[in-house]
């Protein structure tokens, strides 16, 4: 509220408003309010529900997680003749970020297919040099000097190019997106083990390439129990390949790998490999084009376009949604289409 104060006594000195600084919100004179919330936990983000608003400014949006603007957007409520309308500004993150894809690209973060109105999604670029006479010159000076990452995005407010620091930097989405279909023969469940998410990418193996089908991706308070029972409904009963944390891993007093053996499916144990190497091999079987994936595994999709490597890991995201399903693929492609190849054992009888 402290910068509100002073943009108001700048742009409006002659305006008197009421401030209500134990419910943060003020009043102008013509009974509109202005309430501030902060959006960067459970509890904040849980708190606006029960209000209704005309007009949303998102502050800052780089740093705000995009499950908590689907939730204030639900805000956009108020009954009275006044367009509903969202804002937004921030200082251009990267091409992975929710906001460029929804605002650049027009398309839907978490889907990723074309918004159904696009038209209604519109930016504008401003930087500090559309801004001198209220910058100061030595500040300016200072960002031209920047390094040419850094400066193109604080001086020339553009999106930052991460291709380096993308995981799946061998995945093309025009050679590696296509149709697919069953053939006879073992369907294949490639399962991470998780609460929210709970994902698996059923695949089989054709000739020399490994084709994805589809997926399953349980939200909220998911577990093994719900995914097996999915995963039958839908016909894809076959050999899973999890996350070897299932092993020990528990739902309900039994193991995952227990309840998906009951439930009918038949497990191929393995160890979980180092997560470098299970990048890289997925980055070694798409330059190969060994993977065909078909267009509706769309949140198989968004993780290899925007998982990116961040303090040397793997980047969850800011909701924490991404790397689930790509690190499905991940197990099961390393034990289908492992780097090196396996020494087959040999038994000696004395």
């Amino acid at each position: 509220m402290d910068t509100f104060g002073k943009v108001m006594s700048l742009c409006f000195p002659d305006l008197h408003y009421k401030v209500n600084k134990t419910d943060f919100f003020v009043t102008l004179p013509n009974g509109s309010e202005i309430h501030f919330a902060g959006l960067d936990d459970d509890k904040r983000t849980e708190k606006i529900l029960g209000k209704e608003f005309s007009t949303i400014f998102f502050n800052e949006c780089s740093q705000i997680e995009f499950r908590a603007i689907s939730i204030a957007l639900t805000r956009l409520a108020e009954k009275n003749g006044l367009k509903k309308k969202a804002y937004y500004d921030e200082n251009p993150p990267s091409k992975s970020h929710w906001s460029y894809w929804m605002f650049i690209k027009k398309l839907d973060p978490i889907d990723n297919v074309p918004l159904s109105n696009p038209d209604d999604y519109n930016s504008l670029l401003m930087n500090p040099k559309d801004n001198q006479q209220n910058i100061d010159e030595d500040y300016l000076k200072m960002l031209s000097q920047l390094p040419e990452k850094d400066k193109e995005r604080f001086l020339n407010g553009a999106f930052s190019d991460e291709d380096e620091g993308a995981a799946y930097y061998a995945f093309n989405r025009d050679k590696h997106v296509c149709e697919t279909e069953f053939i006879d023969g073992t369907i294949f469940n490639f399962l991470d083990f998780n609460v929210n998410p709970m994902t698996a990418t059923i695949a089989q193996v054709i000739g020399d390439e490994l084709h994805i089908h589809d997926e399953s991706f349980l939200t909220g308070n998911s577990d093994t129990y719900k995914m097996a029972n999915d995963l039958k409904i839908r016909g894809y009963q076959g050999t899973v390949i999890p996350d070897s944390t299932g092993r020990n891993r528990k739902t309900s007093g039994r193991s995952d790998f227990q309840i998906l053996e009951e439930a009918g499916f038949s497990i191929q144990y393995v160890l979980n490999p180092f997560w470098r190497d299970r990048v890289n091999n997925l980055n070694r079987l798409f330059h190969m084009d060994k993977i065909k994936i078909n267009p509706k595994c769309k949140k198989l999709i968004n993780d290899l376009e925007k998982v990116v490597l961040k303090d040397g890991d793997l980047f969850e995201g800011t909701d924490g949604m991404l790397t689930h399903i790509s690190d499905g693929l991940g197990y099961g492609a390393w034990q289908l289409f492992p780097m090196i190849e396996r020494k087959k054992q040999r038994t000696i009888c004395l």
